[in-house]
């Protein structure tokens, strides 16, 4: 059962690859090349450290400390699932720099949970259409990151969605710990 569901998931990788690089255009190569730079780990570790200045700022330090946490921690499980997985990267022209192997998408993982979370704080101080709007574009964000990844053929597509699912429950259980130590300042 495991073996079939290895091969079709192979199959569909193939097929979706196969896809994007038949309709490559130069606009989009652009787009995506933008794109998948908000995800790398340069963009993170900088956006990371300015918001973690900003809560230590505003003395919400548990705050900050889920966030530098919960990071890190994704950080290192990504880059051990890569060694233990040792997955290459797909053939083909690699539309922009990668190194190291391919599953799961570190930047569809770590983007799930830096950008994630940071919504999810935002959404806090927020009521009505301004907190939908928050939470739309950290959600749009992180799709457009995890598809640029796969559109400048640097992953595949199972990559990004195991990327998307580590990355989910790292922001689940941030958030969860946020709310139960939120609620003991009460």
């Amino acid at each position: 059962m495991l073996e079939k569901l290895i091969m079709s998931m192979k199959a569909w990788d193939h097929n979706i690859q196969y896809w994007v690089s038949a309709n490559h255009q130069s606009e989009l190569i652009t787009f995506f090349t933008w794109m998948t730079s908000l995800g790398n780990s340069a963009t993170i570790i900088v956006l990371c450290s300015l918001v973690s200045i900003m809560l230590l700022i505003k003395r919400h330090w548990q705050t900050m400390l889920i966030l530098d946490v919960g990071l890190s921690a994704a950080w290192f499980t990504m880059a051990l699932l890569k060694l233990i997985f040792g997955r290459v990267r797909p053939l083909g022209e690699h539309l922009v720099y990668a190194g190291g192997y391919s599953f799961p998408s570190g930047h569809a993982m770590l983007s799930m949970v830096f950008y994630g979370f940071v919504a999810y704080i935002f959404s806090l101080y927020l009521q009505g259409w301004p907190r939908l709007g928050v939470q739309f574009a950290a959600g749009l964000l992180i799709l457009l990151i995890g598809c640029s990844r796969v559109y400048l053929n640097v992953h595949y597509s199972s990559d990004v969605m195991a990327g998307f699912f580590l990355g989910s429950l790292f922001l689940l259980v941030m958030i969860h710990t946020h709310n139960r130590m939120d609620r003991r300042h009460y």
